[in-house]
């Protein structure tokens, strides 16, 4: 819907410049800049306007940008700019996360360079160490999305650990527990050895290596020979407690019940049946380590087994089950050690190759170990099938659908969510224990006293967890904690929530965006959002993903630097469709910055010949006519695209009206009346530009800003109404008329190549057929287009070519060497008779066609065809030459 546009005071200051001759995107840019960042597009949530709200992906407090985040806030930027122009009250809601795994790690490299550890500052020196740090450098990233030209609200830059989103996390946590649906646990966990922290599953990145299979030999207690175990970790067989089989497994009922020796220990564990034995997996015998394995884990709690652990929190062996020699190892080096003393014991039975699928730290790349802990857990399984109802009902739409049953299947089977961290830099988690180890939380009535100081609770002893919450946990609040949850009465959360739209790459689907989802159900009771817009990656040029290990990564501020903020917007846009990955290609901000000089030039060619005194536009002409019925046609069309979310769609639209249809036909049509004094296409000239600029404006902001004021408006073109479509305007004859016109001038084109002339050569042309009476009416147009004179035929020698209802025929007397002419066009017959006959053998060889690669035999079709097509037309050519016609 369209409302009136804002009419918010002009930017005061600095005033702008006489357009330049040449355009220079790093010099208006810079000034666009520093006016959005000084006078941001405030948000009013007394407004009585339509909301329009969009919530930034938080980007860590850590980073610089990069070509991801340019992705998601160019879609973002461009969908507010344009709602902010159809009228809506729109609000662009900026931030940052703590980042707290990449934040702590960062500092911490700091302090280990400066000869220090965090143990030795101990932990309150260390976050406030960590404050000075994020105070110093936690803005980069938005002065960067600045540059970008990010249209948010900059007043109301939020983060993860804000006070007031501080308060939110810990109201989560406190209803979350009291509803009994947060818990703390045993269970086993991905375990980070660098870092030194539980990482949930969706931050562990699943790798296949090669790796070994080793077939170990338990034999029975009752001497009764030996039961050979299959395993990828011979190192852990201190910490077994039992071997299981398949209940399917034949030998299952003699063995059940007996039990074996674990090689180099002396003990005795029994053999199991479980029916999560893979049969016909290695030997059918899997052994039982339940602190180490989570399938292991999973047994062990049904057959009720002990759960010893072997494995300290730098993933090497200790404890009293393991041998002295390998106390101490990591479990990498204790394999090999294992294994070599199995061997020479006489327990290894055979190594073979196999490919293992490798659990590794999305933080620091080191193979994570699972192993029993006690942890917080988030119980999701009821709000997760919420979720999946309000998917059902399409409260929430995804776009593209296909990730529809992506977001449902993931919320189906997902496990219960991790969500404490042992670290430093976080939110620490609000609950007690006294020395029994007895749990206090803050009351429900009470979220933001801490029970040391309850009443209650007084003179217990009590000491806070040690732990911090997963940096999602907070982060999944981020839709309405921004807003001012959990205080309800927020003119911000009443106005803005639910959102409208959350831009983000479809890698972080599971990670955030369902998190999101059922938070916010179980929370506001609401959905967090209207729609789900999905971006693909953008990949190198060769399809692989950008890292800084690989060296293959985009910087986007050395795009900009050299080619401007609009064109890499205009990249960004132009591949943006349907969620696909992109592979990066520097061609498409090349057209960026070619497509932004035309637009200056044009706008400059305008300008040239704007009185300033243009009123409405009214068309003289029929090139008047059709530009503005065309522009009608562009208007809906990409008001449609945007409305569709399909960035794609509405870029190459206007790209393709401005350059071909403004630039390229009606700059030089309206020439001739330019000439004169053409009130109405002067007036036609200026509303088209304007529209081009307002169609353009949330794609590539910085230059059709500078333009806009260029044109002596004061109200900055970010405040302008969007245009609509006139049906009125809407021209079936001029268009058709047009197309005539066009058609005419490019036979002009290709006759004036046919006859080997200068392009920029002015040539003499004649015209016949019921088209040649439209030719003759807009003929300064046509003569300007076509840069050829029209005359009245005069017979002779000459080529044509016919069109629907018109012959447009090139005289040769007088403006080519005939005879030259001829013996050119006869030489250049007789080769491409010559290339086609050798075409035309290979085709017609048999085993050409069997052995040769197809490629190699579509190319050859492909010559056959275009020099069949050539000659064909080099033969018409010389015919015309002999009769005269």
């Amino acid at each position: 819907m369209t409302r009136e546009p804002s009419r918010e005071a002009p930017f005061e200051g600095e005033a702008a410049a006489e357009l330049a001759s040449r355009y220079d995107p790093a010099a208006l840019e810079s000034r666009w800049v520093r006016r959005w960042a000084e006078q941001p597009f405030v948000a009013d949530p007394h407004s009585d306007k339509e909301p329009f709200c969009i919530v930034i992906p938080p980007p860590n407090v850590t980073g610089n940008l990069h070509l991801g985040h340019a992705f998601d806030n160019t879609i973002i930027d461009v969908l507010i700019r344009f709602k902010r122009m159809q009228g809506f009250e729109t609000l662009f809601q900026p931030g940052t996360d703590h980042a707290g795994i990449s934040t702590q790690v960062v500092v911490e490299r700091a302090l280990r360079e400066e000869g220090g550890s965090r143990q030795e500052l101990g932990r309150e020196q260390f976050v406030e160490r960590t404050w000075e740090w994020k105070e110093r450098y936690g803005g980069i990233i938005l002065e960067q999305l600045q540059r970008l030209g990010a249209s948010a609200d900059w007043t109301r830059t939020r983060f993860t650990l804000d006070e007031g989103l501080s308060r939110a996390v810990r109201r989560q946590f406190v209803e979350l527990y009291h509803a009994g649906l947060v818990y703390r646990g045993e269970r086993i966990v991905n375990w980070d050895p660098v870092s030194r922290t539980v990482l949930s599953d969706l931050e562990v990145e699943r790798e296949e290596r090669r790796g070994k299979l080793y077939e170990l030999a338990y034999p029975f207690e009752d001497g009764g020979g030996e039961l050979v175990v299959a395993t990828v970790r011979p190192e852990t067989i201190f910490a077994d407690v039992a071997v299981a089989l398949h209940p399917g497994d034949p030998r299952a009922t003699s063995l059940v019940g007996r039990s074996v020796i674990i090689p180099l220990t002396g003990r005795s564990v029994p053999v199991i049946l479980d029916e999560a034995v893979e049969l016909g997996f290695g030997t059918g015998a899997l052994k039982i380590t339940p602190a180490h394995d989570p399938t292991d884990f999973e047994i062990g709690q049904r057959h009720g087994l002990p759960h010893p652990s072997i494995l300290d929190l730098s993933a090497r062996l200790v404890g009293d089950l393991v041998p002295e020699e390998f106390r101490g190892m990591d479990r990498f080096e204790a394999r090999e050690a294992v294994t070599r003393r199995l061997e020479a014991e006489g327990y290894l039975r055979g190594v073979r190759d196999h490919t293992v699928a490798l659990g590794l730290s999305q933080r620091t790349g080191e193979p994570v170990e699972p192993i029993l802990s006690l942890q917080w857990f988030y119980d999701t399984d009821s709000v997760a099938k919420r979720v999946l109802e309000a998917l059902d009902a399409g409260e929430i739409r995804i776009h593209p659908e296909r990730y529809l049953k992506v977001n449902k299947d993931w919320l189906a089977n997902m496990r219960h969510w991790t969500i404490s961290r042992q670290l430093w830099w976080g939110h620490r988690i609000p609950a007690w224990y006294d020395e029994e180890g007895n749990i206090y939380v803050p009351s429900p009535d009470a979220p933001d006293l801490d029970p040391p100081q309850d009443p209650r609770y007084a003179g217990k002893n009590l000491v806070q967890d040690e732990d911090v919450f997963d940096t999602w946990f907070s982060s999944n609040l981020w839709p309405f904690s921004t807003l001012g949850w959990p205080d309800e009465d927020d003119p911000y959360l009443k106005k803005f929530y639910p959102t409208s739209v959350l831009v983000t790459g479809y890698d972080i689907l599971f990670f955030w965006v369902a998190r999101m989802q059922m938070v916010a159900y179980q929370l506001t009771g609401q959905r967090p959002f209207d729609d789900v817009l999905l971006h693909g990656l953008v990949l190198d040029a060769n399809g692989q993903k950008m890292s800084k290990s690989k060296g293959n990564g985009i910087d986007p501020l050395a795009v900009i630097e050299e080619h401007g903020a609009d064109a890499l917007r205009f990249a960004m846009g132009h591949v943006s469709t349907g969620g696909q990955d992109v592979r990066w290609d520097d061609r498409r901000v090349e057209m960026g910055r070619n497509y932004a000089t035309k637009l200056w030039n044009a706008a400059r060619f305008a300008m040239l010949h704007l009185k300033g005194d243009e009123g409405e536009a009214v068309p003289e002409g029929l090139a008047d006519r059709w530009i503005l019925s065309r522009l009608q046609r562009t208007v809906r069309d990409v008001t449609a695209a945007l409305d569709a979310y399909d960035l794609g769609a509405a870029t190459r639209l206007v790209y393709d009206f401005t350059w071909s249809e403004f630039c390229d036909w009606y700059l030089e049509a309206s020439k001739p009346a330019l000439k004169t004094e053409g009130a109405g296409t002067r007036a036609t000239l200026k509303h088209v530009l304007e529209t081009i600029l307002k169609l353009l404006h949330p794609l590539m902001p910085f230059v059709t800003s500078e333009l806009y004021e260029g044109l002596g408006h004061e109200v900055q073109l970010a405040l302008e109404a969007w245009p609509t479509a006139t049906e009125g305007l809407i021209d079936e004859e001029a268009e058709a008329d047009f197309a005539r016109l066009q058609a005419a001038v490019g036979a002009v084109r290709s006759l004036r190549s046919e006859a080997d002339l200068s392009p920029t050569a002015w040539v003499s042309v004649e015209v016949s057929g019921e088209g040649a009476a439209l030719i003759e009416r807009e003929v300064a147009v046509f003569e300007g287009l076509a840069r050829a004179h029209l005359v009245a035929a005069a017979g002779g020698p000459g080529i044509s070519l016919t069109l629907p209802g018109l012959e447009v025929r090139l005289p040769l007397s007088g403006q080519v060497a005939l005879d030259e002419y001829r013996s050119r066009l006869e030489k250049r017959l007789a080769k491409l008779l010559d290339e086609l006959e050798r075409a035309e053998r290979k085709l017609a060889n048999e085993k050409f066609l069997a052995s040769a690669p197809a490629e190699v035999v579509a190319e050859v079709r492909r010559r056959a065809a275009e020099a069949a097509e050539v000659s064909a037309r080099t033969r018409v050519v010389l015919a015309q030459l002999v009769d005269g016609r």
